[in-house]
Protein backbone atom coordinates (compact mmCIF):
# COMPACT_ATOMS: atom_id res chain seq x y z
CA UNK A 1 0.00 0.00 0.00
CA UNK A 2 1.39 3.14 -1.03
CA UNK A 3 1.82 6.41 1.11
CA UNK A 4 -1.40 8.22 -0.78
CA UNK A 5 -3.08 4.91 -0.01
CA UNK A 6 -2.55 4.64 3.35
CA UNK A 7 -3.55 8.09 4.11
CA UNK A 8 -6.95 7.67 2.49
CA UNK A 9 -7.34 4.34 4.38
CA UNK A 10 -6.51 6.24 7.45
CA UNK A 11 -9.21 9.23 7.12
CA UNK A 12 -11.82 6.48 6.24
CA UNK A 13 -11.08 4.85 9.36
CA UNK A 14 -11.50 8.41 11.41
CA UNK A 15 -14.59 9.16 9.17
CA UNK A 16 -15.73 5.79 10.33
CA UNK A 17 -15.38 6.05 13.93
CA UNK A 18 -16.85 9.86 14.32
CA UNK A 19 -19.80 8.51 12.60
CA UNK A 20 -19.62 5.83 15.22
CA UNK A 21 -19.12 8.18 18.38
CA UNK A 22 -22.08 10.12 17.02
CA UNK A 23 -25.46 9.72 18.94
CA UNK A 24 -28.71 10.20 17.82
CA UNK A 25 -31.54 10.47 20.06
CA UNK A 26 -33.06 6.74 20.17
CA UNK A 27 -36.59 8.77 19.57
CA UNK A 28 -38.11 12.04 19.17
CA UNK A 29 -38.56 14.09 22.37
CA UNK A 30 -41.36 14.95 24.07
CA UNK A 31 -41.32 18.73 25.13
CA UNK A 32 -44.71 20.01 26.39
CA UNK A 33 -44.82 23.97 26.82
CA UNK A 34 -46.96 26.59 28.13
CA UNK A 35 -46.67 30.31 27.46
CA UNK A 36 -44.47 32.41 28.85
CA UNK A 37 -44.00 35.45 27.43
CA UNK A 38 -41.10 36.03 24.20
CA UNK A 39 -39.50 32.93 25.68
CA UNK A 40 -42.68 30.56 24.57
CA UNK A 41 -45.51 31.38 22.50
CA UNK A 42 -47.97 30.08 20.43
CA UNK A 43 -49.83 30.45 16.97
CA UNK A 44 -51.94 28.32 15.25
CA UNK A 45 -50.79 25.50 17.72
CA UNK A 46 -46.98 25.94 16.54
CA UNK A 47 -44.87 26.42 19.44
CA UNK A 48 -43.10 29.87 18.65
CA UNK A 49 -41.00 31.94 20.54
CA UNK A 50 -37.10 31.85 22.09
CA UNK A 51 -36.84 28.02 23.30
CA UNK A 52 -38.92 26.92 20.39
CA UNK A 53 -36.39 28.66 18.17
CA UNK A 54 -33.20 27.39 19.68
CA UNK A 55 -34.29 23.67 19.70
CA UNK A 56 -35.39 23.62 16.61
CA UNK A 57 -31.93 25.36 15.15
CA UNK A 58 -30.61 22.63 17.19
CA UNK A 59 -32.38 19.70 15.68
CA UNK A 60 -31.53 21.18 12.26
CA UNK A 61 -27.77 21.44 12.93
CA UNK A 62 -27.17 18.56 13.74
CA UNK A 63 -30.27 16.18 12.82
CA UNK A 64 -29.77 13.80 15.70
CA UNK A 65 -32.62 14.79 17.76
CA UNK A 66 -36.46 16.00 16.76
CA UNK A 67 -38.64 17.95 19.07
CA UNK A 68 -42.27 17.75 19.90
CA UNK A 69 -43.32 20.13 21.02
CA UNK A 70 -47.28 21.43 22.09
CA UNK A 71 -49.09 23.63 24.88
CA UNK A 72 -50.33 22.38 27.83
CA UNK A 73 -51.48 24.37 30.78
CA UNK A 74 -48.15 25.38 33.32
CA UNK A 75 -49.84 23.25 36.29
CA UNK A 76 -50.16 20.51 33.84
CA UNK A 77 -46.50 20.94 32.76
CA UNK A 78 -45.12 20.58 35.89
CA UNK A 79 -47.19 17.67 37.03
CA UNK A 80 -46.38 15.75 33.47
CA UNK A 81 -42.83 16.30 34.09
CA UNK A 82 -42.89 14.90 37.61
CA UNK A 83 -44.81 11.73 36.19
CA UNK A 84 -42.04 11.25 34.02
CA UNK A 85 -44.40 12.07 30.78
CA UNK A 86 -42.31 15.23 29.36
CA UNK A 87 -38.95 14.53 28.65
CA UNK A 88 -38.37 18.01 29.27
CA UNK A 89 -38.81 21.16 31.64
CA UNK A 90 -38.34 24.39 29.89
CA UNK A 91 -37.77 27.02 30.57
CA UNK A 92 -36.91 26.36 34.34
CA UNK A 93 -34.66 27.49 37.07
CA UNK A 94 -32.88 24.93 39.17
CA UNK A 95 -34.23 23.47 42.27
CA UNK A 96 -33.72 20.84 44.84
CA UNK A 97 -36.92 18.82 43.98
CA UNK A 98 -36.33 19.20 40.03
CA UNK A 99 -32.72 17.93 40.50
CA UNK A 100 -33.76 15.15 42.32
CA UNK A 101 -35.45 13.65 39.27
CA UNK A 102 -34.11 15.63 36.61
CA UNK A 103 -30.58 16.98 34.82
CA UNK A 104 -30.21 20.49 34.59
CA UNK A 105 -28.36 22.16 31.76
CA UNK A 106 -27.72 25.56 32.61
CA UNK A 107 -28.50 27.97 29.51
CA UNK A 108 -28.54 31.75 30.71
CA UNK A 109 -28.54 33.56 34.12
CA UNK A 110 -31.65 35.32 35.31
CA UNK A 111 -32.82 37.77 38.18
CA UNK A 112 -35.88 37.97 39.82
CA UNK A 113 -37.01 41.86 40.86
CA UNK A 114 -40.47 43.26 42.33
CA UNK A 115 -42.39 44.34 39.54
CA UNK A 116 -45.33 47.19 40.27
CA UNK A 117 -47.49 49.31 38.01
CA UNK A 118 -46.58 52.77 38.27
CA UNK A 119 -47.28 52.90 42.29
CA UNK A 120 -45.64 56.56 44.25
CA UNK A 121 -46.03 54.61 47.30
CA UNK A 122 -42.91 52.65 48.90
CA UNK A 123 -41.66 49.28 47.48
CA UNK A 124 -40.02 47.10 49.77
CA UNK A 125 -36.61 46.00 49.33
CA UNK A 126 -36.27 42.83 50.39
CA UNK A 127 -38.37 39.94 50.94
CA UNK A 128 -38.41 40.15 54.64
CA UNK A 129 -39.29 43.77 54.64
CA UNK A 130 -42.45 42.48 52.26
CA UNK A 131 -43.26 39.92 55.12
CA UNK A 132 -43.19 42.58 57.29
CA UNK A 133 -46.29 44.68 55.68
CA UNK A 134 -49.05 43.23 56.71
CA UNK A 135 -51.36 44.07 54.07
CA UNK A 136 -48.63 44.16 51.13
CA UNK A 137 -49.92 41.43 48.57
CA UNK A 138 -47.93 39.66 45.74
CA UNK A 139 -49.24 37.86 42.46
CA UNK A 140 -47.45 35.15 41.47
CA UNK A 141 -47.27 32.50 38.52
CA UNK A 142 -48.35 29.14 40.05
CA UNK A 143 -45.24 26.81 39.77
CA UNK A 144 -42.71 29.48 39.41
CA UNK A 145 -39.43 29.04 41.55
CA UNK A 146 -36.57 31.66 41.87
CA UNK A 147 -34.45 29.81 44.90
CA UNK A 148 -35.27 29.26 47.99
CA UNK A 149 -35.80 32.37 49.55
CA UNK A 150 -38.72 32.90 47.02
CA UNK A 151 -40.30 29.66 47.80
CA UNK A 152 -40.13 30.51 51.48
CA UNK A 153 -41.65 33.97 51.25
CA UNK A 154 -44.31 32.42 48.75
CA UNK A 155 -45.57 29.79 50.66
CA UNK A 156 -45.69 32.34 54.44
CA UNK A 157 -47.97 34.81 51.64
CA UNK A 158 -49.98 31.44 50.79
CA UNK A 159 -50.28 30.97 54.44
CA UNK A 160 -51.41 34.41 55.51
CA UNK A 161 -53.75 34.81 52.91
CA UNK A 162 -51.82 37.46 50.96
CA UNK A 163 -51.20 35.66 47.40
CA UNK A 164 -52.92 35.56 44.39
CA UNK A 165 -52.11 32.95 42.13
CA UNK A 166 -52.43 32.53 38.93
CA UNK A 167 -51.69 29.85 35.95
CA UNK A 168 -49.59 32.45 33.83
CA UNK A 169 -47.72 35.83 33.38
CA UNK A 170 -50.56 37.11 31.39
CA UNK A 171 -52.94 36.25 34.69
CA UNK A 172 -50.48 38.11 36.89
CA UNK A 173 -50.55 40.99 34.78
CA UNK A 174 -54.24 41.40 35.05
CA UNK A 175 -54.49 40.78 38.47
CA UNK A 176 -51.90 43.63 38.78
CA UNK A 177 -54.39 45.84 36.40
CA UNK A 178 -57.56 45.03 38.63
CA UNK A 179 -55.40 46.14 41.92
CA UNK A 180 -55.66 42.56 43.35
CA UNK A 181 -52.15 43.05 44.52
CA UNK A 182 -49.31 45.56 44.96
CA UNK A 183 -46.49 43.57 42.90
CA UNK A 184 -45.21 40.53 41.76
CA UNK A 185 -41.95 38.74 41.64
CA UNK A 186 -40.48 37.33 38.86
CA UNK A 187 -37.72 37.89 35.95
CA UNK A 188 -38.52 41.50 34.23
CA UNK A 189 -38.11 40.02 31.02
CA UNK A 190 -40.70 37.32 31.44
CA UNK A 191 -43.67 39.88 32.12
CA UNK A 192 -42.19 42.60 29.42
CA UNK A 193 -42.20 39.59 27.37
CA UNK A 194 -45.80 38.96 28.00
CA UNK A 195 -47.18 42.36 27.68
CA UNK A 196 -45.17 42.77 24.41
CA UNK A 197 -47.24 39.42 23.04
CA UNK A 198 -50.48 40.51 24.35
CA UNK A 199 -51.94 43.52 22.50
CA UNK A 200 -54.73 44.15 25.33
CA UNK A 201 -51.71 44.29 28.07
CA UNK A 202 -48.90 46.09 26.06
CA UNK A 203 -50.17 49.78 27.29
CA UNK A 204 -48.98 48.53 30.95
CA UNK A 205 -45.19 48.12 29.66
CA UNK A 206 -45.12 52.74 30.17
CA UNK A 207 -46.25 51.37 33.91
CA UNK A 208 -43.81 49.04 34.65
CA UNK A 209 -41.69 49.87 37.70
CA UNK A 210 -38.84 47.24 38.37
CA UNK A 211 -36.98 46.45 41.55
CA UNK A 212 -34.53 44.80 42.79
CA UNK A 213 -34.69 42.65 45.96
CA UNK A 214 -31.78 41.66 48.63
CA UNK A 215 -32.44 38.00 48.88
CA UNK A 216 -32.91 37.54 45.11
CA UNK A 217 -29.69 37.32 43.20
CA UNK A 218 -28.58 36.46 39.69
CA UNK A 219 -28.47 32.79 39.34
CA UNK A 220 -28.86 29.92 36.36
CA UNK A 221 -31.77 29.42 33.77
CA UNK A 222 -32.36 27.02 31.62
CA UNK A 223 -34.12 23.57 30.89
CA UNK A 224 -34.15 20.26 32.71
CA UNK A 225 -33.80 16.53 31.16
CA UNK A 226 -36.13 14.11 32.16
CA UNK A 227 -34.13 10.83 34.31
CA UNK A 228 -37.39 9.38 34.87
CA UNK A 229 -38.43 9.15 31.05
CA UNK A 230 -35.13 10.03 29.23
CA UNK A 231 -32.44 7.19 29.10
CA UNK A 232 -28.64 8.18 30.02
CA UNK A 233 -27.38 8.61 26.23
CA UNK A 234 -30.47 10.78 24.98
CA UNK A 235 -29.67 13.00 27.96
CA UNK A 236 -25.85 13.31 27.01
CA UNK A 237 -26.59 13.45 23.62
CA UNK A 238 -29.09 16.25 24.36
CA UNK A 239 -26.62 17.85 27.44
CA UNK A 240 -24.21 18.04 24.57
CA UNK A 241 -25.94 20.44 22.12
CA UNK A 242 -27.85 22.71 24.39
CA UNK A 243 -24.44 23.45 26.31
CA UNK A 244 -22.93 24.34 23.10
CA UNK A 245 -25.64 26.83 21.65
CA UNK A 246 -25.53 28.66 25.36
CA UNK A 247 -21.98 28.54 24.73
CA UNK A 248 -21.78 30.10 21.57
CA UNK A 249 -24.45 33.13 22.44
CA UNK A 250 -27.08 31.93 20.29
CA UNK A 251 -29.46 31.83 23.18
CA UNK A 252 -28.45 35.32 24.28
CA UNK A 253 -28.48 36.70 20.43
CA UNK A 254 -32.55 35.28 20.52
CA UNK A 255 -33.41 37.34 23.89
CA UNK A 256 -31.77 40.68 22.07
CA UNK A 257 -33.60 39.85 19.15
CA UNK A 258 -36.94 39.32 20.33
CA UNK A 259 -36.92 41.69 23.55
CA UNK A 260 -37.66 45.83 23.84
CA UNK A 261 -33.96 47.67 23.34
CA UNK A 262 -32.70 48.00 26.84
CA UNK A 263 -35.51 45.70 28.44
CA UNK A 264 -32.83 42.83 29.69
CA UNK A 265 -30.08 44.49 31.64
CA UNK A 266 -31.32 44.10 35.45
CA UNK A 267 -33.22 40.94 34.59
CA UNK A 268 -31.29 38.36 32.36
CA UNK A 269 -27.25 37.95 30.98
CA UNK A 270 -25.31 35.24 29.33
CA UNK A 271 -24.20 32.34 31.28
CA UNK A 272 -20.60 33.58 31.51
CA UNK A 273 -20.95 37.67 31.51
Amino acid sequence: MNARARSGWWMACMLLAAMSARADCSRAIHVPMSPIGLSVSFEDGRAQGIYPTLLREVAAADGRCQFDMHRVPRARLQSLFDAGQADMLVPASATPARDAIAEFVPLIQVRASLLTLDTDAPVPRSLAELLARPDYKLAVVRGFSFGAAYDSTIATLRQRQRLVEEADPSGVARALRQGLAHATVMTASILVGTLVVDGELTPLLKRLRVEPLEELGWHASGLYLSRRSLNEADRRTLRQALAQAARSGRIWQLFNELHPPGSLGVSIRPLTP
